[in-house]
């Protein structure tokens, strides 16, 4: 009780100095008139004639507070003598002055003292438990933003070196402006089925999102130890060390020797990163906290893993646990996926956030693992039973992974399971190898994962296209980012999924940038799915739009594929410059797809996908209601369905990677195709499949539930399939969560399902 007490005291003054201090005082007074009172009490001597020594400090004591209380010693001055008069009238006066003057001044100057170190972060903080963030850049606040989401009272100390009121502001606005958003749509919501108002109001009252966020912002040294220990940083349950930006300079010169520094490199990271390791790594430090690390190139990854072995070898394993986070890589995989499925675009939002329908996991314990394998072994193939050694072990593990999921969606009816997952660490100072197992989940919350009840029984049956084979990918690459070669290889990996050999060319590009660009890549020569380049900058407009338009026309094969046209974002760019590539782009890509619909009414707009990369949040509304898809006939909410903001996906999985033990693995698998040279598909994704051609027949109306079985049930031979959602004409997107009995689920010919499946 008492450290809760002090945790709150040491918030609460961190966060309204001001307050506290009135707060203080007042009790100080309280409890000072109160013993006061007490000791006038016992030492008053009521009914005595002459004025004794106690009598005569008390009225000293009154006169000097209130001059007028000379009179109780001074009646008459004719009676009472001048000489008295004028020395009380001198004791009044030298009071004044002395003690209450003094007080007052000395008081003032120490309450501004403390107003002052309290805003200027120098006060030592008493909290546990809680998440730092270390360092400032454009997705700190999207990390912030999305603890919103987390159930329970949420604790975040920021520690930055920029101005504590710009930060604090910043995260003012975003967590506003997310409120006030999920309100409007809770009350449309309510409204859309047909609630009286004041049940309506009831219910929104009970369920509007509230403020459960509860944050401190410093402004100071992150390479400073009294820094980082005055936020209690041995007892954070979390620490986020964020990389710096480099588009904040107006020097076009400077801004191009940042960049070139920062691609080199960044050694602020790795000095904030030793001395946090040096602080979570001490004695008294909490077990298990999570360290994770922005991370944007190769030399500071490697010097990261360096870090990470030789913390091994000095520290205990129990405590902190490093987790790098490839920034560029991960922006890279997305952008990928996104330009050959863009309709996962709105799937990640919920399932990389806490929002909706989000991915959970657990640990697998040992013992029930165990028997589930024991029981697997006994169940393999002809072909499986000749098998030995780490190809055995992993046909067992598979099947342990079929058997584990056929029990669940037996007994469960509130979540999705998915697939497990071993991690292994190893000692480096014994040597010993420690792997433990986990599951991962698909559900609205981890309740709904632990919450047993008995599926409804179903006789639903459906019919796969055992032929499957993804559709032929067509993209327009306009403008360039740091991540362009990650997401080149992120192409580079779907191919060799899809089409080891070449034969099929599933996937062709185009790419359209600025002369220098192209050249520092060497005109992607070194990727063959790049049929072609084009030199243009934003003001060649003539060249742009003939190039796209030729591209959406052209087709080497029968076989032409849907189009996607990615927009890339400079994140090299200045402040004043961030985003303006990408928004001009836009308007000549939104003004081909018009004219097109134009010439040709029967043009299909779902045909073109045009995904934009943003980085700001700011322009997102400038895309949203310029956007002519809403205008085409697709959904009015369409036009921002496929704008992605790039850095909202990383704070995303940099929160949940401090809010979930081993879900980065997780992200990074299904991230991941499976390389070329595989001869079984290890690696899962998720993908977005077409109903027409993944069912040979369309299955019937039926629950959520029942689908889910059916097609689990359909594919497990081949390749095992859990469906997520679906994808309704006009991007809509549903993904299941809560009881998925009380779903209905219509499928038409050209909806698209949300699966997770290892091909």
């Amino acid at each position: 009780m008492l450290r809760k007490f002090r945790e709150w005291h040491s918030m609460q003054k961190a966060r309204h100095p001001e307050l506290m201090i009135v707060l203080n005082i007042a009790v100080f007074n309280v409890v000072f008139f109160l013993i006061s009172a007490l000791v006038i009490n016992r030492l008053s001597l009521s009914g005595t004639e002459s004025m004794n020594m106690w009598e005569a400090l008390f009225y000293t004591l009154t006169m000097i507070l209130d001059a007028g209380c000379i009179s109780f010693v001074v009646e008459d001055i004719g009676t009472s003598g001048v000489a008295i008069a004028v020395f009380c009238l001198i004791v009044v006066i030298i009071g004044m002055i002395t003690f209450t003057g003094a007080i007052i001044g000395t008081f003032t100057n120490t309450i501004s003292s403390s107003i002052e170190r309290s805003n200027s972060g120098s006060r030592k903080l008493y909290i546990s438990g809680h998440l730092v963030i270390l360092n400032w850049n454009t997705r700190a606040s999207e990390i912030v933003n999305d603890l919103l989401f987390c159930e329970g009272r949420q604790r975040v100390v920021v520690l930055a070196d920029q101005p504590r009121e710009t930060i604090e502001k910043e995260i003012s606005d975003r967590l506003a402006d997310t409120i006030e958003r999920e309100n409007n749509s809770l009350m449309k919501a309510y409204i859309k089925k047909g609630y009286g108002s004041l049940k309506r109001r009831l219910l929104f009252w009970r369920h509007k999102m509230r403020n459960n966020l509860y944050t401190i912002v410093r402004e100071g040294d992150v390479f400073s130890s009294k820094a980082l220990n005055d936020i209690c940083l041995n007892h954070a349950r979390s620490v986020i060390i964020l990389g710096n930006d480099i588009n904040n300079s107006v020097c076009k010169f400077q801004q191009r020797i940042e960049s070139e520094e920062h691609a080199r490199g960044n050694t602020l990271t790795i000095k904030t990163l030793m001395q946090v390791a040096d602080i979570t790594g001490a004695d008294d430090s909490d077990d298990g906290q999570k360290i994770i690390v922005e991370i944007a190139d190769s030399w500071t990854e490697e010097l990261v893993k360096r870090i990470i072995k030789n913390k091994k070898l000095q520290q205990n394993n129990a405590k902190s646990n490093i987790v790098p986070v490839p920034v560029n890589q991960i922006l890279g995989q997305i952008l990928a996926q996104f330009s050959l499925m863009p309709e996962l675009n709105l799937a990640y939002r919920d399932l990389f956030s806490n929002k909706g329908s989000s991915f959970y996991v657990r640990e697998w314990m040992p013992a029930h693992r165990e028997s589930i394998l024991a029981k697997a072994e006994t169940m393999l193939s002809e072909r499986e039973q000749q098998l030995e050694g780490e190809e055995r072990r992993m046909a067992i593990a598979r099947k342990a992974d079929f058997i584990y999921i056929d029990d669940y969606l037996k007994t469960h009816r509130r979540a999705i399971p998915l697939a497990s997952m071993e991690l292994s660490a190893k000692d480096e100072r014994s040597g010993k190898v420690e792997r433990k197992h986990y599951f991962y989940y698909a559900a609205d919350s981890y309740v709904d994962v632990l919450d047993e009840d008995t599926p409804e029984a179903d006789s639903l049956t459906v019919k796969l296209n055992p032929n499957y084979w993804i559709d032929k990918k067509r993209v327009i690459i306009l403008g360039h980012n740091a991540g362009c070669a990650d997401i080149m290889k992120g192409f580079a990996a779907f191919c060799g999924e899809w089409d080891p050999d070449g034969t099929r060319k599933i996937l062709e590009i185009v790419v359209i940038d600025d002369k220098e660009h192209l050249e520092q890549v060497n005109l992607y020569r070194e990727y063959p799915f790049v049929i072609g380049t084009r030199e243009a900058t934003i003001y060649d407009k003539d060249i742009i739009c003939s190039t796209i338009d030729w591209f959406m026309d052209f087709g080497e094969d029968e076989e032409h594929g849907d189009v996607s046209v990615l927009i890339l974002s400079d994140d090299a760019a200045a402040n004043d410059n961030i985003d303006a590539n990408a928004l001009a782009n836009l308007v000549y890509v939104q003004d081909i797809i018009a004219d097109k619909k134009k010439a040709n009414p029967n043009f299909d707009t779902e045909s073109i996908d045009v995904i934009v990369e943003l980085i700001n949040p700011k322009h997102h509304d400038i895309v949203n209601n310029y956007s002519v898809s809403n205008n085409l006939g697709k959904a009015a909410n369409s036009g921002s369905n496929n704008v992605v903001i790039s850095n909202r996906y990383i704070s995303k999985m940099v929160t949940q990677i401090g809010e979930k033990e081993a879900i980065f693995d997780f992200y990074t698998d299904i991230l991941t195709y499976d390389d070329p040279s595989a001869e079984v598909y290890e690696s899962k994704e998720v993908y977005v499949k077409k109903v027409s051609s993944f069912f040979s027949e369309l299955p019937p109306e039926c629950t959520a539930g029942a689908l889910i079985r059916a097609v689990w049930e359909a594919s497990k031979t081949l390749h095992p399939t859990v469906v997520l959602g679906y994808v309704k004409p006009g991007n809509i997107v549903q993904l299941f969560c809560g009881d998925q009995y009380n779903e209905t689920v219509r499928l038409d010919p050209e909806d698209k399902l949300i699966v997770f499946t290892d091909h």
